[in-house]
């Protein structure tokens, strides 16, 4: 018990003593929240097969297919959606927003699309994979709230450019520049 206090201390006073805090989060941080991680034990990848890497190419080809198959939420994306839908941030979450209101976390970098970050109330974040509650136009890139925007006609339709709006993992043309 002594050796754990010891590291926890020196823990903090690396954060204390840094100059600027950056986190990066993975789907660790929300699985103490109920949300399924993708690979190892228990995993929706695990369970269901790894999915396709081509969504992006699929939703060019055929926009409106791809919308279809998305919010028939099979296989792992109904897991996925039901357990981010239930979710609460857990002690991790509002930890690493409690840093960053006392001004030592500057940044989270997390690849977790389930919003539980900012749920705690942290600001400065960057979501590698986007956020399951947003909406992304893949021409100009500008994010909607998810009922900003109707998925009554698919696919919808970007109200700033006219161009097709998906999911907001952030596979637009920008980011593909340096693929």
């Amino acid at each position: 018990m002594a050796e754990l206090r010891e590291e926890i201390e020196k823990a903090a006073r690396l954060l204390m003593e840094s100059k600027y805090v950056v986190v990066l989060v993975g789907a660790g941080m929300s699985v103490e929240s109920g949300i399924p991680p993708f690979r190892g034990p228990g995993g929706l990848w695990t369970k269901y097969g790894e999915p396709d890497m081509r969504g992006y190419d699929r939703f060019l080809a055929d926009p409106k297919g791809w919308w279809e198959s998305i919010l028939k939420r099979e296989g792992y994306a109904s897991e996925l959606v039901d357990g981010i839908a239930q979710a609460k941030p857990n002690q991790g979450h509002y930890a690493l927003a409690e840093l960053e209101e006392m001004g030592i976390l500057k940044y989270i970098i997390t690849q977790n699309v389930d919003n539980l970050h900012y749920a705690a109330g942290s600001k400065n974040i960057a979501e590698i994979h986007g956020n399951i509650l947003k909406l992304r136009c893949v021409s100009c890139g500008h994010r909607f709230e998810r009922g900003e925007i109707s998925v009554e006609m698919l696919s919808p339709l970007c109200p700033d450019c006219g161009w097709f709006i998906k999911t907001d993992p952030p596979e637009t043309k920008y980011e593909n520049l340096f693929s």
